[in-house]
């Protein structure tokens, strides 16, 4: 069975509108966009530790685990 072979071809130019922004909206839009990253760290942060702290404790348990297992083995 053979495998269909899609092929597309365009022979039109693709263009957008683009706007143009005043110094004082793209001030604030700047201002905004600040702000939004400033959220997205706040939240990220306490994210970010809880699953640091998660690993440290899962690697201090594998750690006690392998020390168990080759104390035992002795």
């Amino acid at each position: 069975m053979e495998k269909a072979k899609t092929v597309y071809e365009t022979g039109e130019i693709i263009t957008t509108k683009v706007y143009q922004v005043s110094p004082e909206q793209k001030e604030e839009l700047d201002h905004l966009s600040a702000e939004r990253l400033e959220k997205l760290r706040g939240e990220a942060i306490p994210k970010l530790r809880e699953r640091y702290e998660q690993l440290t404790k899962l690697r201090q348990q594998q750690t006690k685990d392998s020390e168990g297992g080759k104390a035992q083995g002795d």
